[in-house]
């Protein structure tokens, strides 16, 4: 293992965190210093390449480069399309369910990512200009997050093996971070390199594809903790032993909604908080763009970077209102700082001032901070270990479908409010702040139906 690798599991790993029962703690502490080395490296390394394709980033790079070269409502589409790849290509998060259940998982993990870089790479030889060009640019990206929605599948389960409960969150919690990080400096350099040179993308994509490749390379070595345990469970169960069609995934997300109603409750208002939040970033890249006639490097100074800082920023406070408490607690809580943000966002719409929008930025990163860790393990407090990955599926697919609902209602919506005259940009972001009150409230509610539920639960138990 590399220095760098042993240097951050001493400092955010100290052996009296590791220790689990039943386990010799020395050996226990061993397994989680190592596959936290490799985590850590393997995640600053891949999500420098896939920081190219966050959706704040690619949607500016869209709205930017193929401006006055196709129409402009459809541009908007696809900018708005961009902008939610990450959610929409979780629609086929089961596909990936079925074909890991009762495989081994480093093999698989490894395979999507490598295929996601290739096709990262390949976004540098994609024309600027044209709607053929355009279409590349939204499949490449596609593709892309198919592969990292299936990582995004498995990964829990992963974690779930290597990680004992008093550490979970806190590895989560570091390597959100780092994720962030890479998002935050990755995406503005790019941004800002593009401002003086539009065809630099074409020297960076490549690059940032190398680096990528190399963290695919020190994942592989990654080992999951009593796999044949774990693989032995998927395979008992023989609705899981063979593979699952992609179109089999809606009739496994109802029968897991309709076998645990707080979960399904649950989801109902992630779908309706998240389709409010989904919103934001479409409406954002145009009208800086239209309105403001921003750059690449201040749209995504607002859209990416800022979130992104104030996410790390965040996440250790989140991290330990999370560790106290119930996923639904902890959202019932959390949730209303995104409404916060779109307060921020409406009034710099009404207002014309720039500066509201840096703040809405800002408490957006917020809040972003805390779904990062909800997002990756607030299922666990639902699912039984062998069911993890489909309670995950069942949160990603869900978010898939509003990932591919919300972008086109925003910008259809926009565009018919342009038409007729209206302040478009004011009255959609007022729409996308009344939708996440909704869901803010809908979490409140569901902690009070849950009563002491949400009080304590020892994560993975």
């Amino acid at each position: 293992m590399t220095r760098l690798g042993e240097f951050a599991t001493r400092i955010v790993l100290p052996s009296e965190r590791v220790r689990e029962v039943g386990d010799a703690p020395s050996v226990r502490a061993a397994f989680v210093r190592r596959a936290f080395s490799i985590d850590f490296l393997a995640t600053c390394l891949i999500m420098l390449a896939v920081a190219t394709i966050e959706g704040g980033v690619i949607a500016v790079f869209a709205k930017q480069t193929f401006e006055g070269s196709v129409d402009n409502t459809t541009l908007n589409l696809f900018v708005g399309l961009l902008g939610a790849m990450g959610e929409l290509a979780n629609i086929l998060s089961f596909f990936w369910t079925g074909v890991s259940q009762g495989k081994p998982k480093i093999k698989l993990f490894t395979m999507m990512l490598g295929a996601m870089i290739a096709c990262i790479g390949a976004i540098a030889l994609v024309p600027t200009t044209g709607m053929g060009a355009l279409w590349v640019l939204l499949l490449l990206v596609l593709a892309a997050r198919v592969c990292w929605s299936g990582m995004v599948t498995l990964r829990p389960t992963i974690w779930r093996a290597n990680y004992p409960p008093d550490v979970r969150t806190r590895v989560v919690g570091i390597l959100s971070s780092v994720q962030v990080v890479c998002v935050a400096v990755v995406g503005s350099s790019l941004a800002f390199t593009l401002d003086k040179n539009p065809d630099a993308y074409r020297i960076f994509l490549p690059i940032a594809a190398v680096i990528g490749l190399a963290g695919v390379a020190i994942a592989a070595k990654q080992r999951v903790r009593r796999e044949h345990n774990l693989l032995r469970g998927e395979r008992s169960d023989p609705d899981q032993a063979r593979i699952m069609k992609p179109w089999e995934g809606p009739l496994v997300v109802l029968k897991v909604l309709r076998q645990d109603k707080w979960y399904a409750q649950f989801m109902l208002w992630m779908f309706v908080l998240g389709f409010g939040n989904l919103t934001i970033t479409p409406t954002l890249v145009i009208s800086l763009k239209e309105e403001f006639n921003f750059g690449h490097f201040q749209s995504v100074l607002i859209t990416s970077t800022i979130p992104c800082v104030m996410t790390l920023l965040a996440i250790p406070f989140w991290r330990r209102l999370l560790d106290q408490g119930h996923v639904v607690r902890f959202r019932s809580l959390h949730s209303w700082t995104f409404v916060a943000g779109g307060i921020a966002y409406t009034t710099g719409a009404a207002t014309d001032h720039v500066w509201w929008y840096f703040a809405g930025a800002a408490l957006m990163g917020i809040g972003f901070g805390g779904g990062s860790l909800a997002w990756n393990i607030g299922h666990v407090d639902f699912a039984r270990p062998s069911e993890t990955s489909k309670y995950m599926a069942t949160h990603v697919t869900l978010n898939g479908v509003r990932g591919l609902l919300a972008p086109i209602a925003v910008t259809t919506l926009y565009e018919l409010l342009k038409k007729k005259g209206v302040d478009a940009h004011l009255w959609v972001q007022a729409g996308s702040l009344f939708i996440s009150i909704i869901g803010a409230a809908g979490f409140v509610h569901l902690r009070w139906k849950m009563g002491k539920l949400t009080d304590k639960v020892r994560r993975g138990a």
